[in-house]
């Protein structure tokens, strides 16, 4: 969810360039493609990411492809690609790279990476030279900002939640450290009061059956895409315990919304909030102590507030787009851009 996002906003920016670029996107995949496809205005292929249509990539100048999910094109077409994260290498249940990835780090032209943090995975992990790596940061993957409208009272308690409230977004992988959060919970329940609104994919087994026996604790699942930012809006703070994050969406958004951010600290989202976020070590007692302290002083909710704004302007997809077409014109390919299932073309051919 939260990728997609990313990827339409990062387009959109792109599109709004007064440089005369002309983007023609073309999506590959089956039926979740087309529908990809026709919420990006594109053009689709039917194929798989293994067996990719060669007029995919017919005429293109340059191809950026914004994530691994297809294999690379022909050896005559130039490409980039984005690299999100390789959690994959570092966590068994994150499953496994595509079988390609080697020849895609390998042949492309140069590798674009969220954060200075993937940067380093990649030289690490990948062993790619840090001259072939530039770093492209998000901006807020929704449209949030202090000016959306909170969850009203009514609104909220129809969601089960009552009272002030902490919001918990994303999945439950091992890196995500839902556990954690669950395990410092009953402390801050009952010295505030106030509930846990856990926000996207369902948990798995254990972590459900975890948040089903603790008091306070409301398992919200996926939610339309125009109530998030009234969510968080609404929440007292967002926490954020996952432990690797190749950008880190949620706390971004939290801090661009005017919300605080509590989170483990951890190299991606120092990177992304600095000193704008309550960042705590991976301990249940120090995470609770930090999600009491932040809703009993109004003060430091506030400084929180303040810095966060200030923060989140540093991260928007207008230089997002700035510095992809600086890339391209650096590689002198021609100005084209690319999703991590869509393959544009640049309107100058």
């Amino acid at each position: 969810m939260g990728l997609e996002s990313a990827e339409l906003r990062l387009l959109e920016a792109l599109q709004a360039k007064p440089d005369g670029i002309t983007l023609e996107l073309r999506v590959v995949g089956g039926r979740a493609g087309r529908r990809h496809a026709r919420s990006l205005r594109a053009r689709w292929y039917p194929g798989r990411p293994w067996r990719v249509p060669r007029r995919a990539w017919r005429s293109a100048d340059l191809v950026h492809l914004i994530g691994l999910d297809l294999r690379p094109p022909p050896p005559e077409r130039p490409f980039v690609a984005t690299i999100h994260d390789l959690a994959a290498m570092r966590f068994r249940d994150e499953g496994t790279l595509p079988v390609w990835t080697s020849d895609l780090v390998q042949r492309a032209s140069r590798l674009l990476t969220p954060s200075r943090f993937t940067a380093h995975e990649l030289q690490e992990l990948l062993g790619v030279p840090p001259e072939r790596i530039r770093v492209v940061a998000n901006g807020p993957g929704q449209p949030v900002s202090p000016a959306v409208e909170p969850l009203s009272e009514d609104e909220l308690a129809a969601l089960g939640i009552r009272g002030p409230f902490f919001l918990r977004m994303g999945g439950h992988s091992k890196r995500k450290n839902v556990p954690l959060l669950l395990a410092a919970w009953p402390a801050v329940r009952r010295r505030t009061a106030a509930c846990l609104a856990l926000a996207g994919p369902p948990p798995q087994a254990e972590n459900a059956a975890r948040a089903a026996s603790l008091d306070g604790v409301v398992v919200l699942d996926y939610l339309p895409a125009a109530t998030m930012p009234r969510l968080i809006r609404a929440a007292c703070a967002v926490v954020s315990t996952s432990t690797y994050e190749g950008f880190g969406l949620p706390p971004l958004e939290s801090m661009a919304a005017g919300t605080p951010v509590v989170a483990v600290r951890s190299r991606a989202v120092e990177e992304v909030c600095a000193t704008a976020a309550v960042l705590v070590e991976n301990d249940p007692e120090a995470l609770a102590d930090s999600l009491v302290r932040v809703i009993e002083d109004a003060a430091l909710r506030q400084q929180l507030v303040e810095a966060g704004l200030r923060r989140a302007e540093c991260f928007s997809w207008e230089r997002a787009a700035d510095a992809l077409l600086a890339v391209y014109r650096e590689l002198d390919g021609g100005p084209v851009a690319a999703s991590d299932d869509a393959v544009p073309r640049s309107g100058h051919e």
